[in-house]
């Protein structure tokens, strides 16, 4: 089992999600990307970048995303969502999988669309790129290198006035769209007026994955910088591993049922039948 944690970071509230990665689609299902490039990117390497079809489901791997969210004047830090990854996906194939089906008709619909890029094809239907659908990321043209480590690429046409990135060789698609990457996650939280708090025993958690990190409290969860100022993880994760991920995922999907938020197939027996210690 891993739990990836990360700082929401356009999400300062500690009690809402107020951005739109990640995406709740409904009860069941949250939808996670664009955001955190080094998470996708790496995402990206282990299950896509040899995948036939871009696409891969991996629910028996027990792979978990915990989002905090960002810093505030209040000093607060609380969990505001969980999700379970059930399959990474290409952009590319996340837009022919939510286009065709009607429960991710909203998310499509919206002009912030968190599924932000569209596939283009030549004549004979080969991939040749992606063009911005969504108003996400278009600021600075930010979901360029979203998707892509440079701009310079001697095989890529980037197209700003049409925002599209086009492939002057299609089968260097692998080395140059090294984000493309998104999740599917079976929603076990999502905040809606009140987040998960940092108490001591998910402080412990976080000071025992991180041995080497001075001043983890509840709000500098990651712990402090060299100036002492706190460490959010700018574009970085906590990766969370073998028994302290599984007693971090049973610990906030607990207090997840006793603030009534919990979705998904975890129910409370499982957890008191099987404890972590």
């Amino acid at each position: 089992m891993k739990v990836f944690v990360y700082v929401v970071a356009a999400s300062k509230n500690p009690n809402n999600v107020e951005c739109v990665v990640p995406f709740e689609v409904n009860n069941d299902i949250i939808f996670f990307g664009p955001c955190k490039k080094r998470l996708r990117e790496n995402f990206y390497e282990w299950y896509l970048k040899n995948s036939p079809n871009g696409e891969k489901d991996v629910p028996s791997e027990d792979l978990y995303v915990i989002g905090l969210n960002g810093s505030n004047s209040r000093k607060e830090r609380k969990i505001i969502w969980v999700g379970k990854i059930l399959k990474i996906l290409t952009f590319e194939k996340a837009y022919h999988i939510c286009s065709s089906d009607k429960r991710f008709k909203k998310m499509m619909q919206r002009q912030d669309s968190p599924l932000y890029l569209e596939p283009i094809y030549d004549s004979g239907k080969t991939f040749i790129g992606y063009k911005l659908r969504s108003t996400e990321h278009e600021k600075n043209d930010e979901w360029i290198l979203d998707v892509i480590k440079k701009r310079n690429y001697p095989n890529v046409e980037i197209d700003l006035k049409n925002k599209a990135i086009i492939l002057r060789n299609p089968s260097k698609r692998k080395e140059i769209f090294l984000g493309d990457c998104c999740f599917l996650c079976e929603n076990i939280f999502f905040a809606k007026g009140k987040g998960i708090d940092i108490d001591k025993e998910i402080l412990n958690i976080f000071k025992k994955a991180q041995p080497n990190k001075s001043g983890i409290d509840n709000y500098a969860i990651f712990g402090l910088r060299k100036d002492d100022s706190v460490d959010g993880l700018t574009g970085n994760y906590q990766e969370i591993s073998g028994k302290l991920a599984k007693k971090m995922v049973v610990t906030v999907t607990k207090k997840a049922i006793k603030i009534g938020h919990t979705r998904g197939s975890l129910k409370e027996d499982t957890f008191y039948r099987d404890k972590c210690r």
